[in-house]
């Protein structure tokens, strides 16, 4: 069938017309694009997505980014068919109902109905104009370029983003949250439908005041989407039947700190999704700001918490201060990522690499005596000496002598890399400056290094940096099950052997902390921990882990105010284990570490943790690792020729073909025989050498401990002031003789001290013990 002449001009004319439309369009669209980029108020989200933190706008607007992913197909439908029953099949533009509405207006001279889709009024709401034609005009221009340019669900989104719920609430995720306090997929149909009539009448109908008004009005909604079959008759009945209780609630405001952090980190995100389990951390907050508010009487006001997951090595808690609005003592500090002093908690991971050197076992003894190190001397927390002390019992007693001399062997250089390979960049920064006193707190640590460190003890010695936040890629996972670990690849700080001897080492109830928080200790699942106290006592520490979480407490004055009564055992030790209790309760000592299949047990001597000799008779068992622990022989008893009244002894020099005897003495360090003369307490002493011998005796020369090579001293008064002369000898000394600048002075008994008058601003001095062996050292004097 041939078209008429007049038909195929008109069809010509409406080809080139629709041609023309859509260049116009095109260029239109290129010249004039729209850009729906909106500016929502971000949001901290816990792993499963409920909101931890949110912040307004900086239009001071609570307009929040729903995801897709949370549009439930109730909410889809329910805002479909209340709004624009044809979205899914117009463009944009409603042709039926824009004629509907010229009609009608045009017979009564008067605007009477609207033919706005959601799209249309996604473009009015993204650029508000005058309601007039010419309005209307750009609108149904702007809606096709969404059509054009975004999906169906794309829009509906926007549109479910910026809808108006009264005062500065926009979108129904923020008005989900604030009202009904949960995310959008969270809603029943009677909150969805309730949520739907508020955006035609924001202001008359505000829920939490005009309730009864919004229940009516829903019921209503709720029966037409009965007779359209929308939904099942179950689902309807249940929720005409359900009451409505919304009222607005405060935003979210869990872990400020962390939320901060995060968002100046990343603040180009709507969303943040924090690793934080929203019942962990509602548990930790509420538990240190009630411990905190026991404290305020003593004068501490602040805390911090930390809670690392051992198996995926995700925070499970952030809490950066017990009071985040208590600005008169500086809540607002982020307590986890503040720099503070360590005081001994170092000292785990000093140990561990000392079994990993070789340098000590468990049960390895070490003199735990007035100790000078290049003119550092160490005091211990209770300012007494224990002589000698194995490493397990030093670091369970946390002495500080013992730590300085392990580090002392191990170096400082060595101690700082390992740190810095922990994750501890503040020590690393200041590894120029640090010394010996590191170990005691002389350096600058955050809590989450130091959780992160010890959850490196709970997994065999591997260090993983602690994750704060989810890729995107696990969004979509089940909310409810575990994620798999992501964190990259683990750095190993110790070995799992020496991991396990820490571990088995803090695990211990042989702990001077214990006795006093008894009490406390009901119900805590094993775990080990460690506590620390600063100088000053500014900072207490207590950190612990199981198998399962490590938990790392701070407890002291943001402000740097010491207080007498701060500790780590007495003050942040209960609040670590309240913390355990709560989160924690039910774990299992199965849970626990597994020793490692590498590590071996032996016995050794009691006297000094070595392999026995054959006099050895008190022996202990021990771990040690195979191949790298120490295995020289056990010398803490010497066979000495003696006179038969044992009055003198004898070297293989001197001593006679017959009339002597054989004794075994105590091979005891110079610097255990000092402290023994010094503290009075008996030990058996080798009789004085035969006077008519001359030899020479190889062994340890004296050890000068009252000056420090190389140091220049300042004397105020260079008639009166005078220097110390001290040292300490092996246990067959009888005397010591003092030379200055290579001029005889004085004799002395061993231990005994004695003083000079310095003369010349170099000084050389020498002491010579009674068996021939010399120290030297040269010291500078400056006189003011």
């Amino acid at each position: 069938m041939k078209l008429r002449p007049k038909a195929k001009k008109l069809l010509k004319r409406a080809g080139v017309t629709l041609l023309a439309l859509v260049v116009v369009f095109v260029l239109l669209d290129l010249l004039f694009p729209v850009r729906a980029e909106l500016v929502y108020a971000p949001v901290i989200t816990a792993r499963d997505g409920t909101v931890l933190h949110a912040f307004l706008t900086p239009d001071q607007q609570w307009r929040m980014k729903a995801r897709l992913d949370e549009l439930t197909p109730e909410l889809e439908k329910a805002i479909v068919y209340k709004e624009d029953k044809h979205f899914y099949r117009h463009f944009g533009v409603n042709p039926l109902a824009v004629g509907r509405a010229a009609v009608n207006n045009l017979f009564s001279l008067r605007r009477t109905s609207g033919a706005s889709t959601i799209t249309m009024q996604v473009a009015r709401m993204m650029e508000p104009r005058k309601r007039n034609y010419i309005s209307k005009i750009v609108e149904m221009f702007r809606a096709t370029q969404l059509e054009v340019h975004y999906s169906k669900r794309e829009i509906l989104q926007l549109y479910l983003n910026m809808v108006p719920y009264g005062s500065n609430i926009q979108g129904v995720k923020a008005a989900s949250i604030l009202y009904f306090d949960k995310t959008p997929d969270q809603l029943s149909l009677a909150e969805i439908t309730a949520l739907s009539i508020i955006p035609n009448r924001p202001n008359s109908l505000v829920i939490g005041k005009d309730n009864d008004r919004i229940v009516a009005e829903r019921n209503k909604w709720l029966r037409r989407f009965a007779e359209a079959e929308l939904f099942d008759s179950a689902t309807i009945r249940d929720a005409l039947e359900e009451p409505l209780a919304a009222y607005r609630h405060n935003a979210p405001r869990q872990a400020p700190q962390l939320a901060w952090r995060l968002r100046r980190a990343q603040p180009a995100l709507p969303e943040i999704r924090a690793t934080i389990d929203r019942e962990v951390q509602r548990k930790a907050e509420e538990l240190t700001a009630n411990y905190v508010n026991m404290l305020k009487l003593q004068d501490i006001h602040n805390a911090a918490v930390l809670v690392i997951d051992n198996t995926t090595h995700e925070v499970r808690a952030y809490v950066g201060s017990s009071d985040f609005f208590d600005k008169f003592h500086h809540g607002q500090v982020d307590g986890v990522h503040a720099r503070r002093s360590p005081g001994s908690t170092l000292k785990p991971l000093l140990y561990g690499l000392a079994f990993d050197k070789g340098l000590a076992t468990p049960r390895t003894m070490i003199a735990d005596v007035p100790t000078n190190i290049n003119g550092y001397a160490p005091e211990n927390y209770d300012l007494s000496f224990r002589g000698n002390i194995s490493v397990a019992d030093a670091l369970r007693l946390s002495l500080n002598i013992p730590a300085v001399k392990v580090l002392n062997d191990l170096t400082t250089p060595v101690f700082v890399s390992s740190l810095s390979q922990a994750g501890f960049q503040s020590v690393w920064k200041g590894r120029k400056k640090v010394g010996l006193s590191m170990i005691l707190g002389g350096c600058e640590v955050r809590l989450e290094e130091l959780t992160a460190l010890y959850a490196a003890f709970a997994c065999q010695g591997n260090y993983y940096a602690p994750q704060l936040t989810l890729p995107d890629s696990l969004w979509m996972k089940n909310k409810h099950k575990a994620v798999v670990t992501r964190a990259g690849k683990p750095v190993k700080v110790v070995s799992a052997e020496a991991a396990y001897m820490i571990s088995s080492i803090l695990t211990e109830l042989y702990r001077p902390d214990l006795p006093n928080l008894s009490s406390q200790a009901q119900g805590v699942p094993r775990i080990a921990w460690k506590t620390g106290t600063s100088y000053g006592r500014k900072d207490a520490w207590s950190i612990g882990y199981n198998g399962r979480y490590t938990i790392g407490v701070w407890i002291g004055n943001f402000s740097g105010h010491g207080v007498a009564g701060l500790n780590g055992a007495g003050t942040a030790t209960p609040l670590l284990f309240q913390l355990f209790q709560a989160i924690d309760r039910k774990a299992s000592d199965a849970e626990w570490l597994q020793q490692p299949e590498s590590m071996a047990y032996r016995l050794v001597c009691s006297r000094t943790g070595k392999v026995p000799a054959d006099y050895c008779a008190d022996q202990v068992m021990d771990y040690y690792i195979p191949g790298i622990s120490d295995n020289r022989v056990c010398e803490h008893l010497r066979e000495v020729a003696v006179s038969p009244d044992e009055k003198k002894s004898y070297c293989t020099s001197c001593c006679p073909a017959a009339g002597y005897k054989m004794k075994q003495y105590d091979n005891i360090s110079p610097e255990l025989t000092a402290y023994y003369e010094s503290a009075h307490i008996p030990y058996a002493k080798i009789p004085a050498h035969n006077p008519e011998c001359t030899r020479t005796f190889e062994g340890s020369a004296p050890v000068i401990n009252s000056l420090t090579n190389g140091l220049t001293y300042l004397i105020a008064d260079k008639e009166q002031q005078q220097l110390q002369l001290s040292c300490t000898v092996s246990n067959d000394v009888q005397k010591v003789y003092w030379y200055i600048n290579d001029q005889y002075y004085t004799t002395t008994a061993a231990g005994e001290k004695t003083f000079f008058i310095p003369r010349s601003p170099a000084i050389k001095i020498s002491c010579t013990d009674d068996k021939g062996r010399v120290a030297n050292i040269e010291i500078k004097v400056k006189f003011l």
